[in-house]
């Protein structure tokens, strides 16, 4: 007896009879059709349904975040439009550092991925090193780096003015 005989199932049958291996696959094409089409199901995106802790980062073409869009909720309008609520914005370097440079408070927005651009109809927070403003009506343009504010703007700035007023 080998050093492994002991491990061995003897009552493992060494060959299957041809007909119980044929009967047991004639349904393997309905099952698989079945499992096909729940797969198909659950991957399509609801515009009925919320999502939930929403989250949407973009990366620049080296690899590096260039943003990441969180918030509460989300809805999925189309290919190039999503609603978020109680977004947070956080812009970055594009650096290896992955440094946040800006960050982008609003209760709601509109992100349209494709563009690259965030507006929202309502107030808006932007922080940064430099200076915080706030205001209502707002867009963001990423390609451009800009934030344009229509209404109520107010600006705070961090940096010191050395002989602003001389």
């Amino acid at each position: 007896m080998g050093p492994c005989a002991k491990f061995v199932n003897k009552s493992w049958p060494i060959r299957v009879p041809e007909l119980r291996v044929r009967h047991s696959f004639r349904h393997f094409p309905l099952v698989f059709l079945v499992l096909a089409v729940a797969a198909t199901a659950v991957t399509q995106i609801s515009s009925q349904q919320p999502i939930i802790n929403f989250s949407l980062p973009n990366f620049t073409p080296e690899g590096y975040r260039s943003w990441l869009i969180r918030g509460t909720e989300a809805r999925y309008l189309s290919a190039n439009q999503i609603d978020v609520k109680e977004l947070t914005l956080s812009i970055f370097s594009g650096l290896a550092d992955d440094k946040v440079t800006t960050m982008i408070l609003s209760p709601l927005a509109s992100v349209l991925p494709t563009d690259a651009v965030v507006t929202g109809p309502s107030t808006i927070r932007v922080i940064n090193d430099e200076f915080e403003a706030t205001g209502n009506e707002w867009r963001y343009i990423y390609k451009d780096r800009r934030v344009t504010i229509a209404r109520n703007v107010h600006v705070v700035f961090h940096a010191e003015l050395k002989e602003f007023l001389k």
